[in-house]
């Protein structure tokens, strides 16, 4: 597989944008770039997971606290979720933002009354509707982190019912999800011009 690391920014982002993924303005890969000749030569990191996450982590409004999914070919976040309340709500609304309209999830809920919050331990569901069906995802509470038994349920229930596309995640080597939808056909050639090694879990 290919490695993008030797490429430069701009021309990661090209790359990327021919696999659908936009939203890396010339201002993200500027700043990029400075960081990099302001970090020590040992300091390795994957340029493309970066652009990945600039592209697909939502806009949060600070006065509100309100974060809104962008619609750029693929969604970010934290697995040491920041809202925690809103963990899975949040998750659903960020997949069904990259799916131009197919993963259209309605009325979702969320239910923490499993939750002890002081011990960080217990059960909660999040539930929605999908093509006139209802569904609900257990998650284990463990404080602030992603359970990722959500996505994977998630992912069995969108291959069961949906045209053939499915959610694909990676990460940047730390705490970033990377999350894509889409076809087996695109997730081969993605992996293998940008090096990336997708999951369906």
């Amino acid at each position: 597989m290919a490695n993008l690391n030797q490429k430069s920014y701009k021309e990661i982002a090209a790359i990327l944008e021919k696999y659908g993924i936009s939203g890396i303005s010339d201002v993200s890969i500027k700043r990029f770039e400075k960081n990099d000749r302001l970090m020590p030569a040992e300091v390795i990191h994957d340029k493309t997971a970066m652009l990945l996450t600039e592209a697909g982590m939502g806009i949060t409004n600070y006065d509100t606290w309100e974060w809104t999914p962008t619609e750029n070919g693929v969604y970010c976040f934290d697995v040491e979720v920041f809202d925690i309340e809103k963990m899975y709500t949040n998750f659903l609304l960020g997949v069904s933002a990259i799916s131009e309209g197919e993963l259209d999830f309605k009325n979702i809920t969320e239910d923490t009354s499993g939750v002890d919050w002081e011990n960080g331990t217990g059960k909660r569901t999040v539930s929605f509707e999908w093509n006139g069906c209802t569904y609900t995802l257990e998650a284990s509470f463990e404080h602030d982190w992603f359970d990722f038994n959500v996505a994977a349920e998630l992912n069995r229930i969108i291959i069961e019912n949906g045209n053939g596309k499915r959610l694909y995640i990676t990460g940047d080597g730390y705490q970033e999800c990377i999350v894509f939808y889409r076809d087996s056909e695109w997730a081969d050639a993605f992996q293998k011009e940008t090096g990336m090694v997708l999951s369906e879990k």
